[in-house]
C-alpha cells in the first residue's frame, strides 16, 4: 500500500524588491504593481488605488515586519483551505501563501489521510503558480512542503517519503545533487534541498534571469505519526515569521552575488576601454614629440575618458553595495538562525547552518570582496589617465596659443609693407583711369615689395595651416 500524508500543506515565502538602488520613482511604482499583480492578477486601476492605501498601515508584527493588508491576509475562495499574506519587510516585499487543498464536506479542515501516489503536492503547487499567475520573486522563492505520517517510520522510510514528495515538486529531480541534509525541528524531521540550474554558457544578467525561474529553495518538514493535526498546525504556524526573515536574508545573500557577477562582467569590458587608452596615450610620446598630436583629438579623448571614470566610478560603486549587502545579510543569517535555534530548544538545526558556511555564502561574500579590490586600481587608472591629458592638453594650448601670437605678429609685418606699398604706390603713381586700370603691378615699388612681404606671407600661410591642423 503506497505511504499517506495527513494535512499535505504548501507554505510558499516569497521575495520582491521594493526600491533598488538608485531607483527612481516609476521603477519603484513598477516594483509596487508588479508584487501587487501576484495577490491580485485581475486588478483594475480603481481596486488597485484603494488597495495600496492600506499599505499606510502603521503597525508592524514581529520584527518590524509591516503587513500590507488591514485585514493582514487574503482567504483563498471557498472551498479552498489557504491564504495570501503580502508584508513589507525594510526594502523587500514579501509574500507567505498557505494553501492545504479543498477544506472537508463541512468546510472544516480535511485531515484525511491522502496517498502519495495521487501527487498531492504537485496538485497544490501548480494550484499555486496559477494563482501567482506564473510569477516568481524578483529576489527568490522558498517551498516550505510539510504534513504529518500516518504510521511509525524508520529515518530511512522518512526519507523515502521526503523523496517522493521532492519529486512531485521537481521535474528535472536528483535527490543526491540537491540534498543539503536533514534535521530537527519540534519533533518533527526537516530537509533542505536546492536545486540550482546549470548555467549553459550565460551571460550572469541572463542566468540571473534563468535561475530565478527555475532554482528550487526547498523545505520538507514530516511530522510523526503520534502528533495531532491541530498540533502541528499550530507548531507550524509559530514558526512563520521566522521562516520569513531567515529565508527573506538568504535570498538576499544569493540574489546580492549574482546581480554582483552582472556588475563584474560590466567591469570588465570598462577595463578593456582604460587598457585601449593607456595604448593610445603610449603611442602618443612620439606624435608629441613631432608636434603631430591635433588639440581637438586630445579633447575628444579628454571628454571620453570623463565619460569612462563616471561609469566605472558608478558600476564599482554598485558592486561594493553589493558587498556590503551580502555581508550585511550573512550577518543576519547568523543572528536570526541562532534565535531559531534558542527559541525551539532540543531541535537540531545544522543543516541550515550549511547555506552560511564556506561552501555557499562565506564563499559568495569573499569572492564578491575580491572583485572590489581587484576593480579599484581601475579607477586610479582612469583618474591618472584624465590628469595625463589634461596636461598633455594644457602643453598643447600653450603651444597653440604661442604659435597664434607668432602668426599675429607676422601678419602685422605683412599688413605693414603692405600699407607701405599702397602708400608709396599712391603718391608716385598717377590715378587709375578706371578699376580695371591695372597699370601698378609694373611698378617697381609694387615689384620690391611683394618681393620684400613674399617669405612673411609663406610663413603665414604655413602657421596658419598649421595652427588649424592642431586644433
Amino acid at each position: 500500500m503506497s505511504d499517506a500524508i495527513i494535512y499535505p500543506s504548501i507554505d510558499l515565502f516569497l521575495y520582491d524588491l521594493k526600491e533598488g538602488l538608485g531607483q527612481d520613482a516609476n521603477q519603484i511604482e513598477q516594483n509596487r504593481r508588479r508584487f501587487w499583480q501576484k495577490i491580485y492578477g485581475d486588478l483594475d486601476e480603481n481596486s488597485f488605488e484603494e488597495t495600496y492605501r492600506k499599505l499606510s498601515s502603521t503597525h508592524t508584527l514581529d520584527s518590524g515586519i509591516i503587513p500590507l493588508l488591514e485585514t493582514r491576509r487574503r482567504d483563498f475562495p471557498d472551498p479552498f483551505d489557504g491564504y495570501y499574506e503580502p508584508l513589507q519587510l525594510n526594502d523587500t516585499y514579501a509574500l507567505h501563501v498557505d494553501y492545504s487543498g479543498k477544506l472537508d464536506a463541512n468546510g472544516q479542515d480535511n485531515d484525511d489521510p491522502q496517498l502519495l501516489h495521487n501527487k498531492p503536492f504537485y496538485h497544490l503547487k501548480q494550484d499555486l503558480i496559477q494563482r501567482l499567475s506564473q510569477q516568481t520573486g524578483t529576489i527568490g522563492q522558498t517551498w516550505l512542503l510539510w504534513g504529518q505520517l500516518t504510521t511509525p517510520k524508520t529515518d530511512t522510510e522518512i526519507e523515502e517519503i521526503a523523496q517522493d514528495c521532492y519529486t512531485q515538486i521537481l521535474s528535472n529531480y536528483n535527490w543526491n545533487r540537491d540534498i543539503i541534509g536533514k534535521g530537527q525541528l519540534n519533533g518533527a524531521t526537516l530537509f533542505e534541498l536546492w536545486y540550482r540550474p546549470p548555467n549553459p554558457g550565460l551571460s550572469p544578467a541572463d542566468f540571473w534571469t534563468k535561475y530565478r525561474q527555475e532554482s528550487y529553495h526547498l523545505l520538507i518538514w514530516l511530522f510523526p505519526h503520534d502528533s495531532s493535526p491541530n498540533a502541528m498546525r499550530t507548531q507550524v504556524q509559530a514558526t512563520y515569521y521566522d521562516w520569513l526573515r531567515l529565508f527573506q536574508y538568504r535570498h538576499k545573500i544569493v540574489w546580492s552575488y549574482y546581480q554582483s557577477q552582472a556588475n563584474k562582467t560590466s567591469l570588465k569590458e570598462k577595463h578593456k576601454k582604460i587598457q585601449r587608452a593607456i595604448q593610445n596615450i603610449e603611442q602618443m610620446t612620439e606624435q608629441f614629440e613631432k608636434n603631430r598630436i591635433r588639440l581637438g583629438h586630445l579633447q575628444q579623448m579628454m571628454k571620453d575618458n570623463l565619460i569612462n571614470l563616471s561609469n566605472y566610478a558608478k558600476d564599482l560603486n554598485y558592486l561594493q553595495n553589493q558587498s556590503r549587502t551580502l555581508t550585511i545579510n550573512l550577518e543576519n543569517y547568523h543572528y536570526r538562525l541562532q534565535s531559531i535555534q534558542k527559541k525551539y530548544r532540543g531541535s537540531n538545526l545544522t543543516v541550515l547552518e550549511e547555506f552560511s558556511s564556506e561552501l555557499y555564502a562565506q564563499k559568495y561574500q569573499r569572492q564578491v570582496a575580491s572583485d572590489c579590490e581587484i576593480f579599484q586600481p581601475g579607477l586610479t587608472l582612469l583618474e591618472n589617465l584624465n590628469s595625463t591629458l589634461q596636461g598633455i592638453i594644457n602643453v598643447e594650448q600653450t603651444k597653440s596659443d604661442r604659435a597664434l601670437n607668432n602668426t599675429i605678429a607676422l601678419a602685422g609685418i605683412v599688413l605693414g609693407i603692405s600699407g607701405l606699398t599702397a602708400t608709396a604706390i599712391s603718391v608716385q603713381q598717377p590715378q587709375p583711369k578706371s578699376y580695371t586700370d591695372v597699370s601698378f603691378l609694373s611698378s617697381p615699388i609694387f615689384i620690391w615689395s611683394l618681393g620684400l612681404s613674399a617669405p612673411f606671407l609663406i610663413a603665414l600661410l604655413y602657421r596658419l595651416i598649421a595652427h588649424l591642423w592642431r586644433r
